[in-house]
């Protein structure tokens, strides 16, 4: 497999209400978040704040069936996900060549994130207990 290179991207806290959060840690970490941005093949609302090297996403569910809601639900709170962003291959050869390892990636492979990303999430079953996203920069961003 080529080898990659990768960087933490971010930490996903998945909340409640978004907005209230945001609120709250903006005046905790006198940071500012990114403007609220809806990612629709993910069900979700994310705002991200800085954290040194990487960033914290924030992330609420939009919708019943949304992963966000269902994790909240079953009563789980704070992180729901580590991303990496990989540079130096291309997300689908990365992810079809962990795919190939043995490890199962979720929905059919790369599809769009947040801030103009495409990724892909390896399930908790294949990665240690944790839901793993990789992330790469779509190549119709600016």
């Amino acid at each position: 497999m080529t080898a990659p290179r990768l960087a933490l991207d971010h930490i996903a806290v998945a909340v409640p209400r978004l907005e209230e959060a945001v609120a709250a840690l903006e005046k905790l970490l006198a940071a500012t978040a990114s403007p609220p941005e809806d990612v629709p093949s993910e069900s979700v609302r994310v705002a991200f704040l800085p954290a040194g090297g990487a960033r914290l996403e924030l992330i609420e569910g939009t919708a019943p069936e949304s992963p966000i809601r269902r994790f909240l639900d079953r009563g789980q709170r704070g992180v729901h996900h580590l991303s990496f962003r990989v540079e130096g291959v291309d997300l689908d050869t990365w992810c079809g060549n962990l795919k190939r390892l043995g490890f199962e990636i979720l929905g059919d492979g790369p599809r769009p994130g947040a801030a103009g990303t495409r990724v892909c999430f390896v399930h908790p079953r294949s990665a240690g207990g944790l839901l793993i996203e990789f992330s790469q920069k779509s190549e119709k961003e600016p």
